[in-house]
């Protein structure tokens, strides 16, 4: 029996290098029994005993090399079932009568060490945690219809290897305490179990990179059984619990005595149905509870009178002590603690579950263990989400709620995206009205430095085509906008109510124009103020709180960036052909026997840019938008409802509302062309604003009494032959991109299909309404 416990004695021997023991006799007789019988049981001795000293290997070497969380608590539950099966024999079969008991003892000790021998020659030095925890799960599950004992034991072994893990989901998730540092989002690098904080990179389809700094899932520490939808959810609501604790800290679900208090169940392996129904009504036990304490703080929360943490009345009295008990006090201490001390130590195994299966199993060798085949237990592949999925579930819908409501309430999340509305945008048409005239209007005063002038006082403006140095210089473009954003903001108001000189009036997120980061070939085509790229430069500059962050995200702010370009280019455009209609139609033009083919291209531009800039804002935009924000107003009315219990889930999160905001920008730019996939369409009508700008430089000539220095090669008739071609090349490829039933479905959009909820999902192809709005009479087509 010593042998089969690893032990050496007179007859084996432990032999280092060959790691495994060795007889002192070659061959053992006993009386009465046969040699083949002695070899038999000597050679499952042997075998049961190196297996015995290999376990005790692992358990030592996994102390001093590798004592990760689930690595020390297999070596725990290894090292606890070595000494459950010494205590045992010790106590209950130190002395077999019989060989063959012998043989029958060793046979099930075996058994049992066979299955740790399994487990542990599977673990590799370089795996992780996580590797660790899905190798027990596979040799649980491959254990579940073996005899009785054994599954039981290899359930408790699991139970006990992913603790450390199980653990951590419930600090994440927010239904534990968290213990030591908690994980800051300002902690570049810094990386808990699968949780890491880092800066990720995006790269738009146009290759433009964007860096975030954020949680990150880390999906190699996530095992490989847990399944996706679990996860993803498990993360979303941690990341929302991060933000309701660092924005609102006295939040009740920032208080770990609140969510305590609910009782919220412990998450652990289920392996019955029985259990899976008693947790469901836990879980909604806790939901309810949660719900009711966070509806109870709020309102005892301004009613609520703070206490300092520290008095501020005067010192109190206190006494120097040596001992807060006196000598008798003392003397029955010591005396408690020598009794203590001189008891035999207890049994740690008594109370062990995982010793009590062992024991069990060691107790009676004499029958035949029963198999497990006949038991109705779930599959093992829905054990993760039976175990654990309702309860991560209830979490995430409390907490998505909670940090949802507190965006709309608390940080105006409404205001902030009626802002990129208003003015990314350029849905405040006041705002359109003052920066058209800050721009083109030639008629106001240059912000132009000039040599030897005074500056009059008057409205400034940069005179876009009206002056002979181009782009203007940073203090031209303060001047010429000053006031531009926050006029518009604030609406027109009284000269009474206007700030006061010293007053500023600061915009949400900073708002504010900037200059946009250009390549040295962009810059160039900028210094042409007649080109179309003349104003490429200008741009909105905007940060959005930290708390809305995770709404307005930065390749988000791409998107609006991308947009507010082309709608500063078809802002140009409809005061342009304003100005042309002027130039050629005009009593006062200086431009006199104006060709019927000036006029016609005046008109058909005017058509073509008015019923461009038509379907961009009605059609490509508002629409959109309409939709989007019906979406944000059913959620706020859910916000706001009493009845918690009919809304899923899956919309009350600030998850699922940034896939709502970016899908409908999507949206946005496929109406615009702005995909990279419809650059050649977006290239032809680029080309179509080139020959109206040409045009446009033209006619201003014409109508100042001066000709044209190329008039040659840019005569009103050729201007308008190319401009025509133009249109209709444009109208064809659109005519065919209408004809597309899927257009826009596939590849256009991000988050899940198949939801009939997504505000991205095209009824009806916008590319057939920006046709029937340019030639809806066919005259394009039919030339």
């Amino acid at each position: 029996m010593a042998l089969a416990l690893g032990r050496e004695s007179v007859f084996f021997s432990w032999q280092d290098e060959a790691e495994a023991f060795k007889p002192a006799l070659p061959q053992i007789r006993i009386s009465a029994y046969s040699g083949k019988t002695i070899q038999e049981v000597q050679r499952s001795c042997l075998k049961c005993g190196n297996t015995y000293r290999r376990l005790r290997k692992f358990v030592d070497t996994t102390y001093l090399k590798n004592p990760t969380p689930c690595r020390v608590a297999l070596a725990s539950a290894v090292d606890k079932a070595l000494l459950v099966v010494q205590s045992s024999i010790a106590l209950h079969h130190q002395h077999p009568r019989s060989i063959l008991q012998v043989q029958s003892l060793v046979v099930h000790i075996s058994t049992i060490l066979r299955q740790f021998e399994s487990l542990v020659s599977n673990i590799r030095r370089g795996h992780l945690d996580e590797d660790v925890f899905v190798i027990v799960f596979q040799q649980a599950q491959s254990a579940e219809y073996a005899e009785i004992h054994l599954r039981d034991m290899m359930r408790e072994v699991l139970r006990r290897v992913s603790k450390p893990w199980i653990e951590l989901v419930e600090e994440w998730i927010g239904t534990r305490r968290e213990v030591g540092v908690p994980l800051g989002k300002h902690e570049v690098g810094r990386q808990k179990g699968f949780i890491k904080v880092e800066s990720e990179t995006y790269i738009d389809d146009f290759g433009d990179e964007v860096d975030e700094v954020d949680y990150r899932l880390d999906k190699q520490r996530i095992p490989s059984f847990m399944p996706e939808d679990v996860v993803k959810s498990l993360f979303e609501v941690g990341r929302n619990l991060r933000f309701i604790r660092s924005t609102h800290p006295k939040h009740p679900l920032a208080q770990d005595h609140v969510v305590s208090s609910s009782r919220p169940p412990v998450l652990e392996w289920l392996f019955d149905w029985d259990s899976i129904v008693q947790l469901e009504g836990r879980v909604h036990s806790y939901e309810r509870a949660l719900r009711e304490a966070v509806s109870v703080y709020v309102t005892e929360e301004s009613t609520e009178i703070e206490t300092p943490a520290w008095p501020m009345g005067g010192s109190a009295t206190y006494q120097l002590q040596l001992f807060g008990l006196n000598e008798l006090q003392l003397q029955n201490k010591l005396a408690e603690s020598i009794y203590d001390f001189a008891q035999p130590i207890a049994d740690s195994t008594s109370d062990d579950p995982l010793g009590i299966i062992i024991r069990e199993r060691l107790s009676d060798v004499t029958t035949e263990a029963a198999n497990a085949g006949t038991d109705f237990t779930p599959h093992w592949s829905l054990l993760p989400v039976l175990s654990f999925g309702s309860i991560i579930a209830a979490q995430s819908r409390v907490v998505g709620r909670e940090s949802l409501k507190l965006l709309f309430t608390s940080h105006n999340l409404r205001d902030h995206l009626k802002l990129q509305k208003s003015f990314h945008l350029l849905g405040n048409g006041f705002f359109c009205s003052r920066l058209s005239h800050a721009l083109f209007d030639p008629d106001l005063e240059t912000a132009e430095r000039q040599a030897g002038v005074a500056r009059q006082g008057g409205v400034m403006g940069l005179r876009l085509s009206g002056r002979d140095t181009w782009p203007p210089a940073s203090s031209e473009l303060r001047l010429a906008l000053m006031g531009v954003l926050t006029e518009s903001y604030e609406g027109p108001i009284q000269e009474g109510l206007k700030p006061r000189d010293g007053e500023k009036n600061e915009l949400p997120g900073d708002l504010s124009f900037g200059v946009r980061s250009l390549s040295s070939e962009e810059i160039d085509k900028c210094m042409d103020q007649d080109g179309l790229e003349a104003l490429d430069f200008l741009r909105l500059s905007y940060k959005p709180p930290a708390a809305l962050g995770a709404i307005i995200t930065p390749i988000i702010l791409v998107q609006y960036d991308r947009i507010f370009k082309l709608l500063l280019r078809a802002l140009r455009m409809q005061y342009t052909i304003n100005r042309l209609f002027r130039d050629v139609t005009a009593r006062e033009s200086g431009w006199h026997d104006v060709e019927d083919v000036s006029v016609r291209f005046c008109f058909e531009a005017r058509h073509f840019v008015s019923s461009l800039n038509s379907y961009i804002f009605d059609t490509g935009i508002e629409m959109p938008w309409q939709n989007f924000e019906g979406l944000l107003d059913k959620v706020e009315s859910d916000l706001k409802s009493e009845d918690q219990e009919r809304f899923s889930g899956s919309v009350l999160s600030p998850d699922r509302l940034r896939e709502h905001h970016s899908q409908v920008l999507d949206r946005i730019m496929l109406a615009l062309l702005l995909r990279k996939r419809q650059q050649p369409v977006l290239k032809l009508l680029d080309d179509i604003f080139r020959v109206i700008l040409n045009f446009a430089k033209y006619s201003r000539l014409q109508s100042d009494g001066r000709r044209s220095r190329s008039q040659d090669d840019t005569t009103a008739r050729s201007l308008y032959k190319t401009f025509k071609r133009n249109v209709e090349v444009f109208v064809t490829v659109c005519k065919g991109l209408s004809e597309k039933g899927d257009y826009g479905t596939k590849n256009d959009t991000m988050g899940q299909t198949g939801n009939s909820r997504r505000v991205d999902s095209l009824e009806d192809n916008p590319i057939a309404q920006l046709l029937l709005k340019l030639d809806m009479s066919g005259y394009y087509s039919k030339a």
